[in-house]
């Protein structure tokens, strides 16, 4: 099975860059955290790596856990604390600065009409650049 590399830290801006980087090589769905490819007799690469589309917040488990991860039973205190921050700071970019001409909560940004996967994956990458500059003005 091919797996995205696990972070060792729990830095957010690491985690939406590896987001987008997931999104990018495995594709995007806007609902769901993965798009299961049912209708597939099971043949696609999807089916023989166990990366699949994913939705912003599957994007993120990826980046968190190494790998696409339908539940968060038995993880870490660490990791579910990577995995929440990366989501709060992401749903708060998109509420507080917004990206792609829409101020909204993650969910409503990433299931409007007419939303692209270049949109999503910009709206991640300028997220962890937010991210820096926040934590760099905050070290100051």
């Amino acid at each position: 099975m091919n797996t995205v590399s696990a972070l060792l830290t729990g830095n957010v801006h690491a985690v939406h860059d590896r987001a987008a980087l997931y999104l990018g090589r495995y594709g995007w769905t806007p609902t769901g955290l993965y798009d299961a490819h049912d209708a597939c007799p099971a043949k696609c690469a999807c089916h023989r790596t166990g990366t699949y589309p994913a939705s912003i917040l599957g994007a993120i488990r990826a980046a968190v856990f190494g790998r696409p991860r339908w539940y968060l039973t038995g993880i870490t205190d660490a990791d579910q604390h990577s995995y929440s921050a990366a989501v709060e700071w992401f749903n708060t970019y998109l509420i507080a600065v917004g990206h792609a001409g829409l101020h909204a909560p993650v969910f409503d940004w990433e299931t409007l009409p007419g939303r692209t996967p270049a949109d999503v994956i910009e709206a991640l990458c300028a997220a962890a650049i937010a991210y820096r500059r926040h934590t760099i003005r905050r070290a100051a």
